[in-house]
């Protein structure tokens, strides 16, 4: 892991301003606020919450947040940017600096996939959750992250071909020299279940680029469960 986090550490500036333009960012924005418009008082956790933006949205949007993260630049980018928010700089794949069932929510985006021992994570997430708390958590599709594009003879991108899925294997994030894990869906879901954890919603959306002929395939993968 702690390659990882220097890695990030490494990338943590340039990520925070490319967030903040990146049409990408923009989409998950929007499925995150659509589900998380309204909150009244709730306590969330913002699991490897970068460079603060999530945990200062559920905050504006009614909630009690503290952000989580392992790597100290990224901690420091967050803090500068929202002083007057709660940040925590700890290792998530170890045991997590917080008590039993003291969240309602338990929130990452765009983060399991960036971690090598991603079940850990997800047994402190079950275990900080409270009874009838919500895990929602948001990923790179692996179906179609590690592909290669076919295109037209105008260059337009029209399909994705991919030679393996199920296998589990470690690549580098080609934005910013970062490790990315893949993992087939079913490792998430399964994990999920193993430690209490009930599906109760996936959404798929399509990103659209501007240079992607085919339209219908979608980028990223967001689940929902909650803790019974």
């Amino acid at each position: 892991m702690q390659d990882v986090i220097q890695q990030w550490d490494n990338a943590a500036a340039a990520f925070s301003e490319d967030q903040e333009r990146s049409e990408f960012a923009d989409s998950n924005k929007s499925v995150i606020e659509e589900r998380f418009r309204r909150l009244n008082g709730e306590r969330v956790l913002d699991l490897g919450c970068g460079y603060g933006w999530y945990t200062d949205f559920f905050t504006r949007n009614g909630a009690d947040a503290v952000g989580v993260d392992g790597s100290e630049k990224m901690i420091a980018i967050a803090q500068e940017r929202y002083p007057n928010l709660d940040f925590t700089l700890a290792n998530i794949e170890k045991s997590l600096p917080f008590a039993d069932g003291c969240f309602d929510i338990v929130f990452s985006n765009q983060v399991l996939m960036d971690i090598e021992n991603t079940e850990r994570v997800i047994s402190e997430c079950a275990r900080v959750l409270k009874e009838n708390g919500v895990f929602y958590f948001g990923i790179v599709h692996p179906c179609f992250y590690d592909c290669k594009w076919l295109k037209d003879e105008k260059g337009y991108r029209y399909a994705k071909a991919m030679e393996r899925y199920i296998s589990s294997y470690r690549l580098t994030n080609e934005f910013w020299g970062t490790a990315h894990f893949h993992r087939p869906l079913s490792f998430y879901l399964n994990s999920a279940a193993k430690h209490g954890l009930t599906l109760k919603e996936v959404c798929e959306p399509v990103s659209y680029d501007g240079v992607t002929k085919n339209n219908d395939l979608p980028l990223f993968f967001f689940a929902e469960f909650y803790k019974k």
